[in-house]
Formats: structure tokens, sequence, C-alpha cells
């Protein structure tokens, strides 16, 4: 189940970073009838759960500062690649992912085996940020309930 989520998760990034709305993202998914409904609501749920998380931590701590900006270095860049580098930026832009969690992805990725990182490869640690077991999940958050149960 968990490969089928980060498959629909990448679908999912992937209709954001090419600017398609969360329901026209759904509508494409569901006419694929590659997934069932119940794996689709998680994936979905995850991305929604992380928002809405991130917005109410924002507004419970009362950031009033202006943040910085990252700037990768050069190294970083080559690593990473301008077109998943852009995607970092895009998914942080549109609140999927907080400075905090930005950092620990480039820490992540630089640390990676392999000479090239792929798509895949940061989807998944795009899906190990959203998955947060802490105390920053909200009571009643779809990540908690159980596969078994039904998201309307």
């Amino acid at each position: 189940m968990t490969t089928k989520v980060v498959e629909v998760l990448a679908k999912i990034l992937d209709g954001l970073n090419k600017n398609i709305s969360l329901e026209d993202v759904n509508s494409i998914i569901n006419e694929e009838k590659k997934f069932d409904k119940q794996t689709i609501s998680a994936a979905f749920s995850l991305v929604y759960d992380k928002i809405a998380t991130n917005r109410l931590l924002n507004e419970l701590e009362n950031r009033n500062v202006k943040r910085g900006v990252r700037i990768f270095s050069a190294d970083e860049i080559e690593i990473i690649g301008i077109e998943f580098y852009n995607y970092l930026i895009f998914l942080q832009n549109i609140g999927l992912i907080e400075y905090t969690d930005l950092e620990i992805l480039i820490e992540q990725i630089l640390l990676f085996p392999t000479e090239r990182i792929t798509l895949e490869d940061i989807n998944w640690l795009v899906l190990v940020s959203l998955v947060d077991y802490d105390s920053k999940i909200l009571p009643g958050s779809r990540v908690t309930l159980f596969s078994t149960d039904t998201i309307n």
C-alpha cells in the first residue's frame, strides 16, 4: 500500500508542479483507474494535512518575522540538479514543505549514495517529510486513520 501511496503522491506532486489544480489532478488519477479510492484518499490526505498543519502552526506561533530565502550553493545545485532545485522550491512555496523540511531534504539528498538523484528519490523523501509523527499532527487528522477507514 505504501508504494501505491507514493505513486499517487508522485502524480499529485507532478500535477502541482505543472500548475494543475488538485481537483483536476484528482480527476486525472481517477480516470486512469490504476489506484483504488482508498489509496488516492490517503495520498491526498497527506498533502492536505501537511498544508493545514503548517498553516495552523504558523498561526499559533504568530510568525510575523520575515523568513530568509534559502540559497543553494553551486555544489548543492550540481548534485540536486536545477530541475529538482526548482521542484523543491515550488513545494516550499505552496506550503507542502517548510523551511526546516527543505533543509532536512537537502541534507538527505546530499548523503544519497547515487551519483544522480531521481524524481522518485525526491518524492520518497518528500513522503517521509509529510508523515511527521511528532505532536504536529492535528487531532483527528486523516494521517492517523487506519488504512481500512473511509474518508468522505
